[in-house]
């Protein structure tokens, strides 16, 4: 998922909704001091950069948490989505389904984007692939690991 300075304000309106119809549901206040929606307006403030890169991790969290969801509060929360113009949940979580494939495929992992949304496939136990597909990922996973840590170690 790319976020950038274009299209930030409407990632941002994607999150937005995600976040209150989870408050809804946790019984939280959505505009408590802790909400994400607040936090990301704190770092509006500091850096454009860093609210970028926390919506876009916000987000990408948000979206892998949702399948996860009973089936009626997904169609709630995609109709929530819909009604305000925005894309449905399958075309939001689709971009994060298609990632294990295409690591899979390429045999890497390219970027950090890809490295977290392998990271919490890989922590559900329960994520449909299969013990192969696992084992497969779990090597790339820990390539990219040990490469990552020697380029940054300087």
């Amino acid at each position: 998922m790319k976020i950038n300075k274009s299209n930030y304000e409407f990632y941002k309106g994607v999150f937005k909704i995600i976040w209150e119809f989870e408050a809804k549901y946790a019984k939280v206040d959505p505009n408590a001091e802790f909400s994400p929606i607040k936090v990301l307006l704190n770092w509006e403030k500091e850096s454009d950069s860093l609210a970028r890169r926390g919506l876009r991790e916000g987000l990408r969290d948000s979206l892998t948490g949702l399948k996860d969801l009973p089936s009626n509060l997904k169609t709630e929360l995609n109709n929530s989505l819909i009604s305000k113009n925005f894309p449905s949940i399958n075309i939001l979580t689709s971009q994060i389904r298609n990632v294990p494939k295409k690591v899979l495929e390429k045999g890497k992992i390219k970027n950090l984007d890809e490295y977290y949304i392998i990271k919490e496939i890989l922590d559900d136990l329960e994520y449909e692939i299969t013990k192969s597909e696992r084992t497969d990922l779990n090597k790339i996973f820990g390539e990219f690991e040990r490469n990552y840590k020697e380029k940054n170690a300087s």
